[in-house]
């Protein structure tokens, strides 16, 4: 049985490896939502490890031992407000990944076990808070600055685009509004993000993200729509009243 489960995911990832080396201009908009739904099935739903909770690419990822009916958090991190169900891997393995932006410092947290609060088993961190309750908690030494969509509203009227990539030398953002330019407008690389800042007018906009000199659409953007020139684009509508913005602290 464990063979066979381990050719089944050698084939996904084989699948994923011969999608993405095809050509870009040659993907359907069908096929780029499954290698997506791939990828991101293949990255936590086989998490085999528990640890206590650690940065990873796209966020702050939590972890919880298996063989429990339900496992939620909360913490610091969402101000304790609902507890956060988390999401049982194939492994057994529970787990949470926070896409929100935290800054430095100590957080404190606590899971509720099949209904009952306790604190994370593999954590050695625990302190009384102001209830003088004991609780674990995690400390980041840098900003951290993950969001789940594109793009971010500033309280100054204008918006941020993001861009998750830690190995590129160098990324350009473009979009139909500015001609598909790909060389004028660089994004500064800024705690763990590519980033830009924009005032544009509110509308439909497609864009992209040029990495490296390689035509990218937004990978946590499903809206894909491709345009007269062959490629793929991601598209958002650029809305004031939205309520993706930046948190304050």
């Amino acid at each position: 049985m464990e063979k066979m489960y381990k050719l089944t995911v050698l084939f996904i990832i084989f699948s994923i490896v011969l999608l993405s080396c095809g050509e870009k201009d040659t993907e359907t908009i069908e096929q780029y939502e499954a290698r997506m739904n791939r990828l991101e099935i293949l990255k936590y739903y086989n998490i085999q490890d528990v640890m206590q909770p650690r940065i990873v690419n796209d966020g702050v990822l939590f972890t919880f031992a298996e063989n429990y009916d339900s496992v939620e958090v909360s913490g610091d991190f969402n101000n304790w407000e609902d507890s956060i169900p988390l999401i049982k891997s194939s492994y057994g393995v529970y787990y949470y990944l926070w896409q929100h932006p935290l800054k430095a410092g100590k957080y404190s947290y606590r899971y509720r076990v099949n209904g009952v609060w306790i604190n994370d088993p593999v954590n050695a961190n625990i302190e009384y808070d102001n209830n003088n309750q004991v609780v674990s908690y995690f400390v980041l030494t840098n900003d951290v600055g993950f969001y789940e969509k594109n793009p971010i509203y500033n309280s100054d009227g204008t918006v941020t685009f993001f861009y998750s990539n830690d190995t590129a030398k160098e990324v350009m953002f473009t979009s139909d509004k500015l001609g598909f330019d790909s060389l004028r407008y660089p994004m500064s690389y800024s705690n763990n993000l590519w980033v830009i800042t924009l005032r544009p007018e509110a509308g439909n906009y497609y864009y992209n993200f040029v990495v490296d000199r390689i035509w990218e659409v937004d990978p946590i953007n499903m809206n894909v729509y491709k345009g007269s020139d062959g490629r793929l684009h991601s598209y958002t509508l650029i809305n004031y009243n939205q309520t993706n913005q930046r948190m304050v602290y």
